[in-house]
């Protein structure tokens, strides 16, 4: 990920999902956030920037939102939410489909891995080999994602299977 201390984007063709027609314009970003929007941008606005990003011909948008992914095993073992991520997306949201792995007793888990299997066509042994377990409750598997990184946000919902 780039330095969120100081990032300038310069001269991209900016669609900002309001609904306002596309424009031209420079971003500063400090710390993570926007700090200023224009074209082209005060020099206070840019002061001790680490990084500059021709855009000239790209679009900059703000980071898509996926609202229906089947993420919900892969959440657990890897940390890049591809393809998503590939693709602009910056925040994810699982179970949604109703098929998932949380709450979950012991003595359920075959089940669920079946009924992945079946929805998803994931083989059961990617599953059963790569699925960590650290949990029984909806809490619990909430604390598992909290102890993980990844390169999106991850929001998730009970499913109805589970």
């Amino acid at each position: 990920m780039r330095d969120p201390s100081g990032l300038v984007i310069r001269g991209g063709t900016v669609v900002d999902g309001s609904g306002a027609d596309p424009y031209e314009a420079d971003i500063a970003i400090v710390d993570g956030r926007i700090a200023a929007i224009g074209r082209p941008l005060p020099a206070g606005a840019t002061s001790g920037v680490a990084e500059e990003i021709d855009a000239r011909g790209k679009l900059v948008t703000p980071g898509f939102v996926d609202v229906h992914t089947h993420y919900d095993a892969q959440v657990t073992w890897s940390s890049q939410l591809t393809p998503s991520t590939w693709n602009g997306v910056t925040t994810v949201l699982t179970g949604n489909c109703g098929v998932g792995f949380a709450p979950s007793e012991p003595d359920l888990r075959d089940m669920l891995v079946r009924l992945m299997e079946g929805v998803e066509d994931i083989p059961e042994v990617v599953l059963t080999e790569g699925l960590p377990w650290n949990w029984r409750s909806f809490p619990d598997y909430l604390d598992a994602l909290d102890g993980r990184t990844y390169d999106a946000d991850v929001a998730t919902q009970v499913p109805h299977a589970a």
